[in-house]
């Protein structure tokens, strides 16, 4: 499965989410996903790195990597 930055996770959202996001003072956080980085602790993101199809999910949501997922939501709550 092709994902994140390969299949373009801001991109396949509207352009006006984007700005939406940047007006509400986000703008370094887009950028951050834009270049296939986590916006918490700024790590390149793998796609080899998540653990199943709901966490490749939350990344499209959110540009969460999986360890910020594990950290934000708890290890339990995604499985």
């Amino acid at each position: 499965m092709e994902i994140l930055c390969f299949r373009g996770f801001l991109q396949s959202h509207m352009n006006i989410e984007k700005e939406i996001l940047r007006s509400l003072g986000f703008g370094r956080e887009v950028a951050m996903v834009e270049e296939c980085r986590c916006p918490l602790c700024a790590d390149k993101v793998d796609e080899d790195e998540f653990r199943t199809e709901v966490f490749i999910r939350e990344f499209e949501s959110s540009g969460l990597c999986q360890g910020c997922q594990d950290m934000v939501f708890g290890y339990r709550v995604a499985w």
